[in-house]
C-alpha cells in the first residue's frame, strides 16, 4: 500500500537525500539537501524535517554525528512516488535496446541469455532471468544428430521459441541416415502436438518393440531399427519434460556482491541466488502482482534484505515465457534500471524466432 502524500517539502528533503546517497554511497547531510532542495528553508527547518523523516520511517541515522540515508520505507515512497525518468536517457536506452535486439534473434532462451550481459554491461547490477513451463507451447521442429554411433543429439523447438537439447545413447549404432529417418518420423508424430503433454514413446515410435532382440533380421529390419531409436528418443523426450521447471539463471554475481559493504552478507547473497528456489517465487509473486520493484526485505528472502530486485516479464503472442530483471543494492539507480528492463521486456518477443 502507498503512502499518504508527505508533502512538497518532505518530498523535495527525501528526494535529495535519495539521489545524493545513490550517487555517493556516503550520509547526507542538512546542509547538502538545503544546497540542492532549493527550497526557502533556514538550515535548522531543514534539520527539523530531515528529523520528522527519521521518525517516521523514511530515513536513518547510522551514527550520531553523521548526515542520513534512505530507509526500505523512504526508497519505496522514492519508487511509487518521487521517481522521474530523464527523457534524453530513456530514449538512449530504449535506442541501445532495439539495436542490440536487432542482432540478437533466435531461440527464446538464446535471447534472454544474451539480454542478460546486455542488462549487466548497461547498469553495472546483476541481470536474472526466469522461464516458466508453457502450457501451450506446441512442438515445432525435432532434429536428431548423430554425434558418434553411440551418442545422439536430440533438439526441440517450441512454437514460442523454446529450444531444449538433450542426448541419447542408444542401445545400438547409429548412423547419420538412420538419425535422420528418426527425426522424420518423430516428426511426423509430435509437430503440432503439445510440449507440456507426456510422451507416449510406443505412440511416437509408431511400434511396441523396446529391446534389441525384438529387432526382427528380414528386409524391414532398417524400419523396425528406425523405429526402436525413435522410441529411445522419444522416453528421452518424456524423461526431459520440455518447460516443466522453472529456470533461473544469474549473470555478473560480483555486480551486486562488490555493493555490498559486509562478506557474510555477499556470501549469503551468492548462496541464494545459486540455489535458493525462493528468489523464483519472489519473482513470480512480482509478475503475478504486476509489480516490478522489491526492496530490502520487501520480498521475504533474508539474504537479499540489503538488495533490491527489479523484473519484467517476457511474454510472445500474450502468454507469460519467463521474465528478465536486475539485482542490486538498495541503492541502485532505480530509473536506469527500470528503463533497461521495461524496455528489453517490451521488445524481446520481436527478437525471438
Amino acid at each position: 500500500m502507498v503512502d499518504q502524500s508527505l508533502g512538497a517539502r518532505k518530498e523535495a528533503i527525501l528526494l535529495a537525500v535519495i539521489v545524493e546517497y545513490i550517487r555517493t554511497a556516503s550520509p547526507v547531510g542538512s546542509q547538502h539537501v538545503l544546497e540542492s532542495a532549493e527550497l526557502d528553508l533556514s538550515p535548522a527547518s531543514v534539520r527539523t524535517q530531515m528529523a520528522n523523516l527519521e521518525r517516521e520511517g523514511y530515513l536513518t541515522q547510522p551514527h550520531v554525528s553523521a548526515g542520513r540515508i534512505p530507509s526500505i520505507r523512504g526508497y519505496r515512497y522514492f519508487v511509487d512516488r518521487l521517481l522521474r525518468f530523464d527523457p534524453v536517457e530513456l530514449a538512449k536506452i530504449e535506442h541501445d535496446v532495439a539495436d542490440f535486439l536487432h542482432t540478437a534473434k533466435g531461440a527464446l532462451e538464446d535471447v534472454l541469455e544474451r539480454s542478460l550481459t546486455f542488462l549487466s554491461q548497461q547498469t553495472n547490477y546483476t541481470a536474472v532471468m526466469t522461464t516458466w513451463a508453457v502450457s501451450t507451447e506446441d512442438y515445432k521442429a525435432i532434429q536428431v544428430l548423430s554425434l558418434g554411433p553411440d551418442t545422439l543429439l536430440v533438439v526441440v523447438v517450441g512454437s514460442k521459441g523454446t529450444v531444449e537439447r538433450t542426448t541419447v545413447h542408444p542401445s545400438v549404432e547409429v548412423s547419420d541416415e538412420v538419425a535422420s529417418e528418426v527425426s522424420a518420423r518423430l516428426s511426423a508424430k509430435l509437430i503440432g502436438t503439445d510440449m507440456g503433454a507426456i510422451v507416449d514413446p510406443d505412440w511416437a515410435s509408431g511400434t511396441e518393440r523396446s529391446t534389441v532382440d525384438e529387432i526382427p533380421t528380414s528386409v524391414d529390419e532398417r524400419a523396425q531399427l528406425v523405429a526402436l531409436i525413435a522410441r529411445e528418443v522419444a522416453v528421452a523426450l518424456r524423461e526431459l519434460r520440455v518447460r516443466q521447471e522453472v529456470g533461473l539463471r544469474v549473470r555478473e554475481l560480483s555486480k551486486t556482491a562488490s555493493a555490498l559493504e559486509q562478506l557474510d552478507q555477499v556470501a549469503r547473497v551468492l548462496e541464494t541466488l545459486e540455489h535458493d528456489v525462493h528468489v523464483v517465487d519472489l519473482i513470480r509473486t512480482l509478475i503475478d502482482t504486476g509489480s516490478m520493484v522489491s526492496i530490502g526485505d520487501e520480498g521475504g528472502v533474508e539474504a537479499l534484505n540489503e538488495c533490491s530486485l527489479v523484473v519484467a516479464p517476457c511474454e510472445i503472442d500474450g502468454e507469460l515465457v519467463g521474465s528478465i530483471g536486475l539485482i542490486g543494492p538498495t541503492r541502485m539507480d532505480y530509473s536506469r534500471a527500470l528503463a533497461a528492463v521495461e524496455a528489453l521486456s517490451a521488445q524481446v518477443a520481436r527478437a525471438v524466432r
